[in-house]
């Protein structure tokens, strides 16, 4: 039941990653600046939104030519 529980949660993360990265930076900074996780927690979820970010800033150049 936990195992269930915890696959959810990880893909709703992932799919807020892809859906509003800035959103999860934001959040995982505040939550670096409040100490309730180390410098290293959540770096693999900070780079899928700095991949997603990425992705939306190239299509937004290439709409624009």
């Amino acid at each position: 039941m936990v195992d269930r529980y915890r696959r959810r949660v990880a893909r709703t993360v992932i799919e807020l990653s892809k859906d509003d990265p800035q959103l999860v930076k934001e959040v995982i900074t505040q939550l670096r600046r409040k100490g309730e996780i180390e410098e290293g927690d959540l770096a693999y979820l900070e780079r899928l939104a700095d991949k997603w970010i990425r992705i939306a800033q190239e299509n937004r150049q290439k709409g624009r030519r």
